[in-house]
């Protein structure tokens, strides 16, 4: 049997443009963006191009996309990252690289300050200690998580989202 030829018998011939970059990077989930948010810190001073590449629209496309209801790891102010490593130790039964862990545990919380920074509608909780919506927390300007506001847990390390808002921020 021969191996099939596309011939575009049921679609047009696409046009093939060529694009002059230094750095590539394939993909427009959530690795990707911030592939690109932290090689654009470094890589524009220097003159380097960055090209991102996606099969979709890159704030609707990758397993993020269709929304999130929490983000799965922030420290905060009840936690150390020595706690974030027992818990990882312990959830992989002692196959772990402590020191990376350590490294996620001491630095995952500024990621998520930057998401909120960027507009991630953070659940909170208000003086009552009752749980407000991210949305709503935004509208009345309630505290940043990095001003010391109390994010509403899901669990010890989650904290909960309006996670619809979650990839086209990113994206963003």
């Amino acid at each position: 049997m021969e191996p099939k030829v596309n011939n575009f018998e049921f679609s047009e011939k696409p046009e093939i443009v060529v694009h002059e970059t230094d750095i590539l990077l394939i993909g427009g989930g959530m690795a990707a963006c911030g592939c690109a948010y932290e090689a654009d810190r470094w890589a524009t001073e220097q003159g380097l191009r960055i090209t991102m590449v996606d099969k979709a629209a890159t704030d609707r496309s990758g397993a993020v996309a269709m929304g999130l209801s929490a983000i799965n790891t922030y420290v905060g102010q009840e936690n150390t990252p020595e706690d974030y490593v027992r818990y990882v130790r312990n959830d992989l039964m002692g196959i772990t690289r402590e020191d990376l862990v350590y490294d996620v545990g001491r630095l995952v919380d500024d990621t998520v300050h930057l998401f909120e920074d960027w507009g991630l509608p953070i659940w909170k909780k208000d003086e009552e200690g009752h749980s407000i919506d991210g949305h709503t927390a935004m509208r009345n300007d309630m505290i940043s998580l990095r001003e010391g506001g109390k994010p509403v847990r899901s669990g010890r390390w989650q904290i909960m989202i309006n996670g619809e808002s979650y990839k086209v921020v990113i994206a963003e």
